[in-house]
């Protein structure tokens, strides 16, 4: 994904934060999805999908997450799901929770990652919470703990801070 388009998605994640008034985390994305008419649903993924973490279903409206998962990795999934939606995805997949390198994933998922880790770790509010909270990048298991996401797409995220 170029330079442009990640803007792009991080102009999108912004967009959505500031029209649902959120300004710290944990970022509410429930709040969101409502905004969405998009129902969280927790489930437990069937036979054979064990390693998928949430999808998006068009005709119920409805992003599924694995009940089973942590709570960091729901938030997480949920907020690349409601990415593939106000980025307009049309041909979205499953979110697999299996790490690949990133030149593995679809554009699709990348830019729904990108607009996930925008929404939940902006960078207004890392900076913000860093300084409040007198933290460096290397505090980043701290910050994911304020933020309620995974320690590593906190790391992913602190690691693109100049």
């Amino acid at each position: 994904m170029d330079t442009t388009r990640h803007k792009e998605i991080e102009i999108e994640a912004l967009k959505v934060l500031d029209d649902y008034e959120i300004a710290d985390p944990v970022v509410n994305v429930a709040k969101i999805a409502e905004g969405q008419n998009v129902k969280i649903k927790e489930i437990e993924m069937p036979e054979g999908y064990g390693n998928v973490a949430g999808f998006y279903d068009k005709n119920t409206k409805a992003i599924y997450v694995e009940k089973k998962d942590p709570p960091q990795r729901k938030l997480f999934s949920i907020a690349h799901e409601l990415g593939h939606l106000i980025l307009q995805h049309q041909n979205a997949t499953v979110l697999f929770r299996i790490t690949r390198e990133d030149a593995a994933y679809p554009l699709q998922e990348k830019e729904a990652n990108s607009f996930a880790a925008h929404l939940l770790m902006p960078e207004f509010m890392l900076r913000k919470y860093m300084q409040k909270y007198n933290l460096t990048k290397a505090d980043y298991g701290t910050m994911a703990k304020i933020f309620g996401v995974p320690v590593s797409s906190m790391l992913h995220q602190l690691e693109r801070l100049k």
